[in-house]
């Protein structure tokens, strides 16, 4: 549920799980850039704690980890601490600045989303809204993942994009602007993140939004 509660993740898998912990792979943005990492997290829900610890990082991190530390304040409210520690890849000045500014970014960010979120849902039963449509198609999966994941030619073969951009500087994981045309003839733009499984999947998330909208994964 990451990527609709925390606004840097893109996109969560569950690697593997116990009742008391899992590995995950997360991918979200990290000072603007996407990124990709995997973690192990030991789940303690008697002492309300749930601890991190980075397997593999992304340059300019060499180690990260930390934990998650919820405090009852009383019978409706609670504190939520969160705590990092870290080190940059060949302990770098500069790298480990950049960490610095990219943790505390996010740190903040998933704080404030976490609260709006469980306020949020808690109020309300429908916090968000959501559909699944379906389509069969007289083709291959692969050619259908392929005009998917070929989204730097929609602009030449669906009528509503009037311009895309699709940058992979890290195989698998795509950043798409799109300027859309909607109904009245008036553009707007988006810009995704999007990571691809071939040939079966691609999660993205919407960072820049048109008007209405909140979040759109």
């Amino acid at each position: 549920n990451w990527p609709r509660v925390f606004p840097p993740t893109i996109h969560v898998d569950r690697l593997e799980h116990t009742d008391r912990e899992e590995r995950i792979r997360i991918w979200a943005t990290a000072n603007g850039a996407p990124k990709s990492w995997t973690s192990r997290r030991v789940l303690d829900p008697d002492n309300l704690r749930i601890s991190f610890r980075q397997e593999v990082s992304t340059p300019p991190v060499a180690a990260m980890g930390g934990t998650w530390l919820i405090e009852p304040v009383d019978a409706t409210a609670c504190r939520v601490r969160l705590l990092h520690d870290y080190r940059a890849v060949d302990d770098d000045p500069a790298g480990l600045a950049w960490i610095d500014e990219a943790v505390d970014r996010n740190s903040r960010s998933e704080l404030a989303a976490l609260k709006t979120n469980v306020e949020f849902a808690t109020a309300a039963e429908e916090a968000t809204f959501s559909f699944e449509d379906t389509v069969s198609v007289a083709g291959s999966a692969k050619d259908v993942y392929d005009f998917i994941n070929e989204a730097h030619l929609w602009s030449e073969r669906l009528p509503h994009v009037a311009e895309v951009r699709l940058d992979e500087e890290t195989p698998g994981l795509q950043t798409l602007e799109m300027q859309t045309r909607a109904k009245d003839g008036s553009t707007h733009l988006t810009k995704s993140y999007r990571v691809t499984f071939p040939h079966h999947r691609i999660a993205y998330k919407q960072f820049t939004l048109p008007p209405l909208m909140t979040l759109h994964t």
